[in-house]
């Protein structure tokens, strides 16, 4: 298979542009959203604080000015007249103060008047934050959730907002205002401070990421060409190595191999020229292991210029490869299983890498493992092709690390090159456990 001349490199597909911009927008999406939801929780939280401190100081003028002076001993002993005139007051006050309820307490917790009249002169425990401000003119608020005893008939409004305030009355006697605010008027306050703060902030965010835009395109199109140029150095430089092993296989093959071949055959023909005498049998013995040493180194150059450029791996070829170089590793002594399938279904390029891989494995298997069984797998994983090569020798040398093997880190880093990976682990159950991962879709001469 001829690998094509790196300069004819089509141009990538513009996935790299397409992710780069969709991860910005759906970044973009996400913090416009939580950029919203926590200027929602700032206005919230404003509009509350403003709410809770407008009701304490109509709470605090209400129970000074209004409620406490109207107080002396008739409506203590709960004089009709006296509550009755006190009553009109503070309802007249809840109609024009969007003021929902009103009771005065005691400070022992006895309710001297309510809106709620059923609650008036019943007596409940005073709450530590409110039982302080007995004797003082201090105010707390909060929004109330309407689950104390006092509030049953109030927990249909879900919602109010509750201020308590210390007075004394016209006597000079102690007591605890409470009113109840509808929270009506702090929700359209927080809406406002939200329509008024939300348009700014993610208007201005908007407008930044409007002004980035152009820039992470920029970034992004750099980062395609720079995967451009990645790959066409990747694949002029497997290219270069793929015609180095082609030129030194051929150059073996023609030469070296030819000439040892041709050498080996002519030694039959000079033994045969010599004297059959006695004095001449130790000639005719070192011609004879000349003869077998050259037919070795023969074999041996032929196995190497397999391994240096390996033959057809197309289709079927590649399990007969692998059978062959499963084979020669049985003959080394382990049994050696295969689980792969009958045809390769990926390219050529892809074959040559996995065949690699097998190779490189087997032959530490066969050299260095001491094992009676390595296990083959080979096949695919996503877009990947997983080969697996296990053995139950007996494992890597203590304190050795897979990387001090030069042939198993020149694989590494070529996997690596590629886009894959080789991870080599002890075997649960014992041994050694090779794993690679080869990308799919190699360049052309990997």
């Amino acid at each position: 298979m001829t690998a094509p001349d790196p300069g004819t490199t089509t141009r990538p597909s513009r996935a790299v542009v397409r992710t780069a911009i969709r991860r910005f927008v759906v970044l973009s999406v996400v913090t416009l959203l939580v950029l919203g939801a926590g200027a929602a929780w700032v206005c919230h939280r404003i509009a509350r604080d403003s709410a809770l401190a407008e009701a304490q100081l109509r709470g605090a003028t209400l129970a000074g000015t209004v409620a406490a002076p109207l107080v002396d001993e008739r409506v203590r002993e709960q004089d009709p007249g006296a509550m009755a005139s006190l009553g009109a007051v503070l309802r007249r006050s809840m109609e024009v103060g969007s003021i929902r309820h009103v009771k005065l307490w005691t400070p022992e917790g006895r309710i001297l008047w309510s809106d709620e009249t059923p609650l008036i002169g019943r007596t409940y425990e005073l709450e530590p934050t409110v039982g302080n401000l007995v004797g003082t003119d201090r105010t707390v608020a909060e929004l109330s959730s309407l689950d104390k005893a006092e509030n049953v008939s109030e927990r249909a409004e879900r919602e109010l907002l509750e201020v308590y305030a210390g007075a004394q009355d016209a006597d000079g006697n102690d007591l605890v205002f409470e009113a109840y605010y509808s929270t009506t008027e702090m929700r359209a306050r927080e809406q406002e401070i939200l329509r008024a703060i939300l348009p700014v902030a993610l208007g201005g965010l908007l407008l930044f990421q409007v002004a980035v835009m152009p820039l992470a395109i920029s970034l992004a199109r750099r980062v395609e060409r720079g995967e451009l140029q990645r790959i066409r150095l990747l694949r002029q430089t497997v290219l270069t190595t793929h015609r180095e092993r082609l030129r030194i296989a051929r150059d073996l093959h023609d030469g070296v191999v030819q000439d040892l071949a041709g050498l080996r055959y002519a030694l039959p023909v000079v033994a045969a020229h010599v004297s059959d005498a006695p004095e001449a049998a130790g000639a005719r013995d070192t011609l004879e292991q000349a003869r077998e040493i050259l037919g070795r180194d023969v074999e041996a150059l032929r196995s190497l210029l397999v391994d240096i450029h390996p033959p057809g791996l197309e289709g079927t070829a590649f399990r007969d490869a692998v059978e062959d170089l499963a084979e020669r590793t049985r003959r080394a002594g382990p049994e050696v299983w295969l689980d792969m399938p009958e045809r390769a279904e990926w390219s050529i390029d892809v074959a040559r890498v996995c065949y690699r891989v097998v190779q490189e494995a087997l032959r530490n298997v066969a050299t260095h493992a001491d094992a009676a069984n390595a296990w083959v797998d080979v096949t695919t994983v996503d877009r990947q092709v997983r080969v697996s090569v296990a053995d139950d020798g007996r494992g890597l040398p203590e304190g050795v690390a897979p990387e001090g093997h030069v042939g198993l880190r020149l694989l590494a880093t070529h996997l690596e090159d590629l886009g894959g990976s080789l991870e080599v682990a002890p075997r649960p159950g014992g041994g050694t456990l090779l794993r690679a991962l080869v990308p799919a879709d190699l360049p052309a001469g990997a």
